[in-house]
């Protein structure tokens, strides 16, 4: 097989790559508004992200998860879809369907294998701060903190886990402003 050559002149490096990655925005979107997802997609863009994808979890996940949730799946993913049809971003949004599909349990150690394989890498992951207590109790969690970063959202102002101690430099914390 041949192979082209390519001419540069002397010293040149190539330009480092100004974006990358994909964030993975776990969540209810429930009580979500147009300040939420303009404050994410605004952080996305400062962090410099090629994509972001919101996943909203079916409501027998929420259930096993113990996290309260008044509305149907499908309401909170129209709800979504209009809040995301009103953003202006450079930013790819994505808006992640498969649990509606699966309308059933799914795991989050099943949903982040099946973003992760998907989307380009690095991965950061996007969850309220009630959500990553629950995430840091599962088995699975030391194995995915090493794959991914951790961005909790301080929407409920819960007071974090012990355990994300351990991992310190994995994970921040993040205001989108919401008043919940």
């Amino acid at each position: 097989m041949a192979r082209d050559q390519i001419k540069v002149p002397f010293g040149y490096e190539p330009p480092a790559e100004t974006h990358k990655g994909t964030v993975l925005l776990f969540e209810t979107f429930e009580d979500w508004t147009e300040t939420e997802v303009h404050a994410f997609t605004r952080w996305a863009e400062e962090r410099k992200f090629v994509r972001a994808i919101f996943y909203p979890q079916h409501e027998e996940t929420l259930r096993r998860m113990d996290i309260p949730c008044q509305q149907p799946y499908y309401a909170r993913v129209k709800h979504l879809e209009s809040l995301l049809e009103q953003v202006d971003t450079t930013l790819q949004l994505d808006l992640d369907k498969w649990e509606g599909k699966r309308k059933k349990y799914t795991p989050i150690d099943t949903s982040l294998k099946f973003l992760t394989d998907k989307t380009p890498t690095p991965h950061f992951v996007c969850m309220s701060d009630r959500y990553a207590n629950l995430f840091v109790t599962y088995p699975s969690f030391k194995e995915w903190i090493k794959k991914v970063r951790l961005v909790i959202i301080n929407q409920f102002h819960v007071p974090l886990h012990g355990k994300l101690n351990e991992y310190a430099e994995r994970w921040e914390v993040v205001d989108f402003g919401n008043g919940s």
